[in-house]
């Protein structure tokens, strides 16, 4: 494996500077900046995380977000995508070049804005089931039960199933709506997360302007007093803009970036208008439900669909070049909306 540096995330500065902080398999970490703006990296050996054991991907994870959060109190900072490596410094000279202007804009958008997450659970989720057993219409089905052949008990057990679930369904509803409406008053923008567990009512993410950390837990408090000892109301933050915004840094080798171009069977020469208006006359011509009993048409049209991806993202600034020279150089620096 060779050298490589592992980005954590971009902030706003143009001083470089050691940190006072180990990184993953213990790289120091540092501040790199170019003009102002700075991507916190630290030395680690190339590695394909994805292949990485289970165990050290974790613990390597909860470095990375340990290492962003440490920053974050003398930095405003925007996470990278964890796992994200590049070719040492001359490479993230290109990083930091190449994307300035969009890191620039997305550290403005986010600067003092930090992320909450709220987590609301039932506290005692058997009780809740009782109640819910108890309702008229479940109780009378039960009682019904009794006197019932035993070749439609079967029968309507599931019914009794499907009743509990709704009127389960119908009170996580209520009450996340209830949440939700209090607390995005307080925020400038919310995603939802996976629910844990049955037992969760609601597991959203928040985005807040800084200096308004305290009346947002102020209300999750209020919360808390109106529901009294029924939910149980978790905030983990203040945290970087995870759910909100991310980068994505990636490198494409001239050769891939060639298939694509002959895929949409352009020339060596384009615009953004041109892939544009290619890729939507070969979609029309190639979708797979024009093509029922051609078991290649699904790839063909997926595959269609990634060239046009790949070209967009290299030609975002204009007219590209497609010079082998050119093209090894590229590297595409972008912010992507994570809890989408």
């Amino acid at each position: 494996m060779g050298d490589g540096k592992f980005i954590y995330g971009f902030v706003s500065t143009n001083k470089q500077q050691s940190l006072d902080l180990m990184g993953i398999d213990r790289g120091e970490v540092s501040i790199f900046p170019c003009r102002d703006v700075a991507a916190v990296v630290s030395d680690l050996p190339f590695t394909q995380f994805d292949s990485l054991p289970r165990e050290t991907l974790i613990l390597n994870l909860t470095v990375y977000q340990a290492v962003i959060e440490r920053v974050m109190k003398d930095h405003h900072i925007i996470p990278v995508k964890f796992g994200t490596m590049i070719a040492g410094e001359e490479e993230l000279k290109m990083v930091l070049g190449n994307g300035y202007d969009q890191i620039d804009k997305n550290l403005r958008q986010m600067e003092g804005k930090i992320e909450l997450n709220v987590a609301a659970v039932w506290s005692d989720f058997e009780t809740v089931f009782k109640e819910i057993g108890e309702e008229e219409a479940i109780s009378k089905i039960k009682e019904d039960a009794v006197s019932t052949a035993p070749d439609q008990v079967l029968e309507i057990k599931i019914m009794v199933g499907k009743l509990v679930k709704e009127s389960l369904d119908k009170r996580k509803e209520e009450c996340a709506s209830h949440i939700l409406n209090v607390l995005k008053r307080e925020a400038e923008d919310h995603r939802h997360h996976a629910m844990m567990d049955d037992s969760m009512i609601t597991n959203t993410a928040f985005l807040i302007n800084q200096e308004e950390h305290t009346g947002f837990e102020k209300k999750v408090e209020e919360l808390d007093s109106h529901y009294k000892d029924k939910i149980n109301f978790r905030i983990v933050g203040p945290l970087p803009p995870y759910s909100f915004c991310t980068f994505e840094i990636t490198k494409v080798k001239f050769a891939e970036l060639d298939r694509a171009r002959e895929m949409l069977g352009l020339s060596k020469e384009f615009a953004p208008v041109e892939i544009r208006d290619t890729y939507w006359a070969l979609i029309k011509k190639f979708h797979p439900d024009k093509f029922p009993d051609d078991p290649e048409a699904q790839k063909r049209f997926e595959g269609i669909t990634r060239s046009y991806q790949m070209l967009i993202d290299y030609c975002r600034e204009g007219p590209c070049s497609f010079k082998e020279t050119d093209a090894r150089e590229w590297l595409n620096v972008r912010a992507v909306d994570s809890g989408q």
